[in-house]
């Protein structure tokens, strides 16, 4: 159900429409279109938002600044008077504030995309599809806008991305550009690269049919996107920072997250996980023997956990190395 759109900021025709339903999820999706910052697409607006409705979602379509008015941070702070109105309506809406969603597409990814890393009120988890990430492509749109990939620190939020490989508007640099940050600073996302599809496939099918030109698992990306945020949500995401890399660059002492090389350079730390715990230093030495130097960038949990040794052994095994300096 579509109401009436508030207006954020009256001289910059800023506006937050609410698609409320009436036993909303978990998650409340917070809408930025596209429109290469001269204006904010319809396809990629209400059918989107009535797309998650449908799925039992609240949805908001959050209009930024756009044509004259643009100038950056005009649209970063237009992000944030949308977020400051979802904490000060969370109850009449029933929106959880720890569960908000943006999703942008192609200009409205860039807004997002700079958000999840700068935002005063950082969402939950960002959702871009075929998002506007590099100077070179806001150079046709907006090139004062600072390069979102550029943006990405320690801080950055979760993200999923969604383009196209042949995207000649907004090309597939941008995404891959975003990943790189993304592996820098060990921020954790998912990301869908699709075959082909022109620019602007919003829900996919949903919104475009069978056109030949949109590959026809475009629109996937939305119960991918759920399948994700539930993952995240729940705690079953394993994130990049349990990985072994992150844990023996930020951490100062062993655990079951460091990596089996630091083990292997550690004899009491070995001697002792074989002295209390025979049968897991058998299926470490076993694994060693069996892949060598490989064994070298796993983790003990990464290890343990594929052998479905008990989770309550490895949080022993975890205290007990972590008496172990690095």
């Amino acid at each position: 159900m579509r109401e009436k759109p508030v207006v954020l900021n009256a001289a910059r025709d800023v506006t937050i429409t609410p698609y409320p339903v009436k036993k909303p999820g978990k998650f409340c999706f917070l809408i930025a279109p596209g429109g290469a910052y001269g204006s904010c697409e319809e396809s990629e607006s209400a059918p989107v938002a009535k797309h998650f409705n449908k799925l039992g979602y609240n949805a908001f379509v959050f209009r930024y600044s756009v044509g004259k008015n643009k100038d950056w941070p005009h649209p970063l702070e237009d992000f944030d008077l949308a977020m400051e109105w979802l904490q000060t309506h969370a109850q009449e809406y029933r929106v959880d504030l720890t569960r908000i969603v943006a999703i942008g597409f192609s200009a409205g990814g860039h807004v997002i995309a700079a958000a999840a890393s700068k935002a005063v009120r950082k969402p939950f988890a960002a959702i871009l599809c075929y998002g506007l990430i590099d100077t070179e492509t806001l150079a046709y749109c907006n090139p004062g806008a600072p390069d979102a990939s550029e943006l990405v620190n320690a801080d950055t939020c979760p993200c999923f991305l969604a383009s196209s490989r042949n995207d000649w508007i907004v090309p597939v640099t941008n995404t891959t550009k975003l990943m790189a940050a993304f592996e820098k600073h060990y921020i954790d996302y998912e990301a869908h690269i699709y075959g082909y599809a022109m620019h602007g496939f919003s829900i996919g099918k949903a919104q475009h049919g069978d056109n030949p030109v949109f590959c026809s698992r475009v629109g996937n990306w939305v119960e991918d996107s759920l399948s994700w945020l539930r993952e995240l949500s729940e705690g079953r995401y394993i994130s990049v920072r349990e990985s072994a890399a992150y844990q023996d660059a930020h951490t100062e002492t062993l655990s079951v997250l460091t990596s089996c090389r630091l083990l292997e350079q550690n004899r009491d730390a070995l001697s002792m996980l074989k002295m209390r715990f025979p049968a897991q230093y058998l299926i470490y030495a076993l694994a060693r023997k069996k892949i060598g130097a490989f064994m070298d960038t796993v983790s003990l949990k990464n290890l343990f956990t594929l052998m479905r040794v008990k989770a309550g052994t490895i949080e022993k095994i975890d205290e007990a190395l972590r008496r172990y300096r690095l």
